[in-house]
């Protein structure tokens, strides 16, 4: 019970987008099992309006995690970014040779 109360609630309260979310996706299941194992036919604009409310609930409640937090609270203040330090592994010897081969071919 306490896991249904987690995934429906935001920050300590019930979130109606996800609530509903949660019982059309519960009847789309429910739908979905019923016309497969015993042939009870569910009309295609009730099963594709379920669908669209699932995946707007989905949308919204996703959107909400990268909006910014309300209560004008300011946003965390980036570090200016310093160089990184590369260590050089391997030293590789051109000779001269070489590249006098590469230019006649």
């Amino acid at each position: 019970m306490n896991f249904f109360k987690n995934m429906l609630s935001s920050e300590g309260k019930v979130s109606s987008k996800r609530f509903v979310t949660f019982i059309c996706l519960l009847f789309m299941l429910i739908g979905y099992t019923a016309n497969l194992f015993w042939n009870f036919t569910i009309e295609s604009d009730l099963f594709q309006s379920l669908q669209w409310i699932v995946m707007a609930g989905l949308g919204f409640t996703a959107a909400e995690n990268f909006s910014p937090p309300k209560g004008g609270e300011e946003p965390p203040v980036e570090e200016t970014p310093t160089p990184s330090h590369t260590t050089v592994t391997h030293e590789y010897d051109y000779n001269e040779d070489e590249h006098e081969k590469d230019d006649d071919i």
